[in-house]
């Protein structure tokens, strides 16, 4: 039996619960977008049934740790072993599969740094327990001989297996209650029961635990020696892995990485952009003084899934003289900003967060001519009117103000 990385199979076992676990906290999106949270915690049949079905379906799909990973990184620490700088994506599947269970959950959890390979890789069937209202997540492996970075499995294929093709470790199994006051699930192994014999260490407890919501997943796991109490392994300090959601679907397709509908979540004021603007750019010189006056129409979407772009936006100056200026651009979303370009600049958009009233966001970008010439721009809603908008563009050079364009809107329809 091959004990990747020093750690037993239990261990092992350990480690994939942390991976269904995150991808179980992702899935919690997943509600957000269209389930709603259990009622109670109760303990009734009907209550774990419900409570089942809500922890399923916030378990599956796509998620990913880069927006904890990029923060991490931006903070330009010292590299301890308690920063998390590593960015890992998981997909979980529902699966078909009555010869495994009744409610079945498919794993893979992949590092970027080995893209071609599974570094997580399980099975899980889900059981409501009445006797203690907990929800039990049992953990199956295809192989106990390879723990860690195993071959891509196509889940139709894992929907033809049976439980005899597959490895339990009951000592490591799950367990979960409802925590009503934060919407969330939260659970992990049992307290020392998680037990294994390292072939160096001796004894050692594996320990688990995890939170999953409707937009986020966390885990951290480690294995702990029993002769004197010492950390024998543990994954990023046994901080806290936080993994968003990015899709329902375990899978998005033209190099997507974020769903229509998460990418509207995560950026509501953009998303209220989507539709047709009406309005008048006023340009003025450095010193105030109005340069030229133009209508506009502006034109703003969030693509569907499967689009090369996510973003499309089209500026129409002028667009009754028959001599329209015309500026068409594309957008991707980035880890936390969306990322656009057109024939003339490039550059990026972002809601200021701290704005608690949800009004303001941020556009930045540079002249793709060589000329040094940047644009800043902040976008303002009207206090309680998402149809009234106002911006502020100031073109520097070299530190030096070229010019400004003022320009006030008002929405004329909504997306198309």
């Amino acid at each position: 039996m091959n004990l990747r990385h020093g750690f037993a199979p239990f261990y092992l076992s350990l480690h994939r619960a942390q991976g269904r676990a995150l991808l179980e906290l992702v899935i919690v999106t997943t509600a957000l977008l269209g389930l709603h949270s259990p009622s109670a915690a109760g303990a009734g049949e009907a209550d774990g049934a419900e409570l089942l079905a809500t922890f399923a379906d916030y378990w599956t799909g796509a998620f990913s740790n880069e927006r904890q990973a990029k923060a991490e990184r931006l903070n330009r620490e010292p590299d301890y072993p308690e920063a998390v700088r590593l960015v890992r994506d998981m997909r979980v599947h529902r699966l078909d599969a009555p010869a495994i269970g009744d409610t079945v959950l498919f794993l893979e959890e992949v590092k970027t740094d080995q893209p071609g390979l599974a570094h997580r890789q399980r099975v899980m069937t889900l059981e409501w327990r009445e006797s203690t209202g907990e929800i039990e997540v049992e953990q199956l492996f295809p192989s106990l001989d390879q723990a860690y970075d195993r071959p891509f499995m196509p889940p139709e294929e894992v929907e033809k297996l049976s439980r005899e093709d597959l490895f339990p470790v009951p000592e490591c199994n799950l367990f979960f209650r409802w925590e009503p006051e934060n919407e969330r699930f939260k659970g992990g192994m049992r307290p020392q029961a998680c037990r294994y014999e390292h072939p160096q260490s001796g004894p050692v407890y594996a320990e688990f635990d995890m939170l999953l919501d409707r937009h986020r997943l966390w885990y951290r796991d480690r294995s702990i020696k029993l002769a004197d109490g010492s950390v024998r392994g543990e994954i990023d300090g046994f901080s806290w892995l936080r993994f968003d959601r990015l899709s329902d679907e375990p899978a998005l397709t033209n190099g997507d990485r974020i769903s229509r509908a998460e990418l509207r979540r995560r950026i509501p004021l953009t998303a209220k952009m989507e539709g047709v603007w009406e309005g008048t750019f006023r340009r003025v010189d450095p010193q105030g003084e109005i340069i030229e006056t133009l209508p506009s129409r502006i034109t703003v979407r969030l693509l569907p899934d499967g689009e090369a772009y996510d973003y499309h936006q089209i500026n129409l100056l002028d667009p009754d003289s028959g001599e329209e200026q015309r500026i068409e651009s594309y957008g991707k979303w980035d880890v936390d900003r969306l990322r656009f370009f057109n024939d003339r600049l490039e550059g990026w958009a972002k809601e200021v967060t701290a704005d608690e009233a949800g009004q303001t966001s941020v556009f930045l970008m540079e002249f793709k001519d060589g000329s040094g010439l940047t644009v800043s721009e902040v976008v303002s809603f009207r206090p309680g009117d998402p149809d009234v908008r106002m911006r502020a563009t100031q073109y520097m050079r070299n530190g030096q103000i070229v010019r400004r364009t003022l320009i006030d809107e008002i929405k004329v329809s909504g997306p198309e």
